[in-house]
């Protein structure tokens, strides 16, 4: 799909096939070596500079919901003279949803279409700042957990944090490498794209410094909660051991006095008959549960 007004043109290409690369290759001159890459099979950010074009490969959290697990997505940029092309393999709902809308608001178009690097910047900053409502939802969820801790489902909560501790992971994995990339972009704006795009270039990398602080305090939030979460769970183990401890010795002493007066040598007749055995037992379970309780192991 193409948008142009004025002098801009941005070529959207989802899930492009073998035409729509033949396309780039033969029409708009575009390096064998960069459309290999628009397949989505670059592992990390790049920013490469060709003879009249940049390309830039950037990657962008998507949260799948049915494996409640955040996936990096590869959103690749051509960017030339008056032409910007984006390229994915994979659905990317808010590029998606900012094209549509400039599509069909001439506004936007005044609004994004100045030049190519700022609408550029404009969309690099639509698409960091996706990344706060998964950040919110991250949050929502540490609440959660943290919440249910407190009410005795620590075991059920251990499956829960790893979850959670794996998505914090993806999300670092993929907005980590960002910076670099992103800053080394507004280096080049006066260079290649003869224009001043200091103020949006630098906006874009506070949206993702931003991003960046936040994924950091729910990454120590979780990691605090999961200390916490052990710490009650070696509680209730230790109380548990107590407990079993208590009752071993508790079997052991009185297995042992039965046994004592049970033997043929001794005759209970001559030793109070039933009654002191009895009140030796009950006696040595008053002992040893007084001592458990005053070292509060039970």
């Amino acid at each position: 799909m193409e948008l142009k007004y004025q002098n801009v043109s941005w070529l959207n290409f989802a899930n492009p096939d073998e035409k729509d690369l033949d396309f780039l290759k033969t029409e708009l001159k575009i390096a064998p070596s960069v459309i290999k890459q628009l397949l989505g099979l670059n592992k990390r950010p790049k920013i490469e500079e060709y003879d009249g074009y940049l390309f830039l490969a950037m990657h962008f959290p998507i949260f799948d919901s049915q494996n409640r697990q955040t996936l990096p997505t590869e959103l690749d940029f051509i960017i030339a003279d008056g032409q910007l092309i984006t390229i994915y393999q994979n659905t990317n709902p808010v590029l998606e949803s900012f094209f549509k809308d400039c599509e069909k608001s001439t506004e936007l178009q005044t609004l994004y279409f100045k030049n190519t690097g700022f609408l550029l910047f404009s969309i690099l900053d639509k698409l960091v700042d996706s990344c706060l409502p998964m950040l919110d939802h991250i949050y929502e969820k540490i609440e959660e957990i943290e919440k249910h801790i407190f009410q005795g489902k620590e075991s059920q909560m251990l499956k829960e944090i790893a979850i959670l501790k794996r998505d914090i992971i993806d999300f670092r994995r993929t907005i980590k490498p960002q910076r670099s990339v992103l800053e080394t972009l507004a280096r080049k704006d006066l260079r290649f794209f003869k224009e001043n795009l200091e103020m949006i270039s630098q906006e874009v990398i506070g949206s993702e410094i931003r991003v960046w602080n936040i994924l950091e305090n729910h990454k120590e939030m979780i990691e605090a909660i999961e200390k916490t979460n052990e710490s009650l769970l070696s509680f209730q183990i230790s109380r548990v051991m107590h407990t079993l401890t208590y009752f071993s010795i508790l079997l052991f002493t009185l297995t042992f006095i039965a046994s004592f007066f049970s033997m043929k040598a001794i005759s209970p007749a001559h030793l109070g008959g039933a009654l002191l055995p009895g009140g030796i037992m009950v006696l040595a379970v008053i002992i040893i549960s007084a001592v458990f309780k005053w070292k509060k192991w039970i």
